[in-house]
């Protein structure tokens, strides 16, 4: 899995369930997915630029709750 893939939730938690993601950033086990339509929904995360302001739509994942379906 590398940043720019395209995966699909499969872990257990119902809001993500089914969900299509892209791939934005990977550190250890964490991955940061970007759902289009869920930016400022669940988990999503805050941006990390000072000149960011509310939700950034990224939503922090465990590599065993996703599956990649396209790799870039």
């Amino acid at each position: 899995m590398k940043s720019g893939d395209l995966v699909k939730y499969v872990g257990s938690a119902p809001f993500y369930k089914g969900r299509i993601g892209v791939v934005c950033s990977l550190r250890d086990d964490n991955v940061l997915v970007y759902y289009a339509g869920a930016e400022q929904l669940e988990r999503a995360y805050l941006g990390v630029l000072p000149q960011s302001y509310g939700k950034a739509g990224l939503h922090p994942m465990g590599l065993s709750e996703l599956e990649v379906i396209y790799q870039r």
